[in-house]
């Protein structure tokens, strides 16, 4: 065996010579992690995802065959100045012919990744699956509006309606946070709810909700996970997720209209083992075969 493992990348699923119009998924990396208010790392996050991803296999957990599904990773998109650099973002979402898997880079990449989303699907209602321990809905925070905890608040100024958006998950608050949680629209799923009702429960709510959608974009926080599962991150707070949990979450989302994955906040040089990394990888190999069963499903 070789260092890198028997397998390309991506479970060998990449198509080294295919382009996004040929492609099932488009995966893009954005090293970047300047505007995280805590601990950095997760701008190496996005070259850790790929090195261990020559490890993977393509099949699910349940032996879903992935085989027709098809890769192309576009490589790094590099940020210096975020109010200018994330309009390169934007713009590379929002042309996409095919389903971005966007590996991050903390939280306040996302900011683009909705603003292209949500051009790119202008004229249909966009869901938005929010899985994090903190909503992220600060207006200005750390002395940015770009701050990575004022994401899902930047969401909604670009037109995503707070009735199309469900966050699962949360245990964290800001003070300025409250309002919009307690009096907006939102679907809020926080983990003692998730512990009281049950996942299968909220993951079914969840799916209910976004039946009415156009098009679901799903944004994970590895620090939905509780620390002992994905250590790795900026500010983990106890009390999260399992990764069986989560799975259950993403699979019982299958048959809606998914649109997009980023996978952000995954810190490597926090976490030796590396387990946050693989947990990333899971739900990215997971989110894989969501769409697979689904299209196998139609051809049938």
């Amino acid at each position: 065996m070789t260092l890198e493992g028997n397998h390309g990348l991506w479970g060998d699923l990449l198509r080294p010579d295919a382009g996004p119009e040929d492609t099932d998924f488009s995966v893009i990396g954005i090293p970047f992690d300047g505007l995280a208010c805590a601990r950095k790392g997760a701008a190496l996050a996005p070259e850790r995802l790929r090195y261990w991803s020559r490890h993977l296999t393509p099949f699910s957990e349940d032996r879903t065959r992935l085989h027709s599904i098809s890769v192309c990773d576009l490589g790094d998109i590099h940020i210096a100045q975020p109010e200018q650099d994330f309009e390169k973002i934007q713009q590379r979402i929002a042309h996409l012919p095919n389903i971005p898997i966007i590996l991050g880079g903390d939280h306040s990449v996302t900011i683009p990744i909705f603003a292209g989303q949500r051009q790119r699907f202008a004229s249909k209602r966009l869901g938005v699956l929010w899985v994090d321990a903190h909503p992220d809905l600060c207006d200005f925070f750390d002395g940015s509006r770009l701050s990575h905890a004022c994401v899902l608040r930047r969401g909604l100024d670009y037109g995503i309606k707070q009735d199309d958006v469900c966050l699962v998950g949360l245990r964290s608050w800001e003070d300025q946070e409250i309002d919009l949680i307690e009096n907006g629209q939102m679907h809020v799923f926080s983990m003692p709810e998730i512990e009281t009702q049950g996942i299968q429960a909220v993951a079914a709510r969840v799916r209910g909700l976004f039946q009415p959608c156009d098009a679901v974009h799903i944004s994970l926080d590895i620090d939905c996970l509780d620390p002992s599962s994905a250590p790795g991150t900026g500010i983990p707070d106890a009390g999260g997720m399992t990764m069986r949990q989560l799975l259950t979450l993403l699979k019982t989302l299958e048959g809606l209209p998914l649109v997009g994955l980023d996978v952000v906040e995954i810190a490597p040089p926090i976490d030796p083992s590396e387990a946050s990394v693989f947990a990333g990888l899971k739900v990215i190999m997971e989110f894989f075969a969501v769409i697979a069963r689904q299209r196998q499903a139609v051809r049938d």
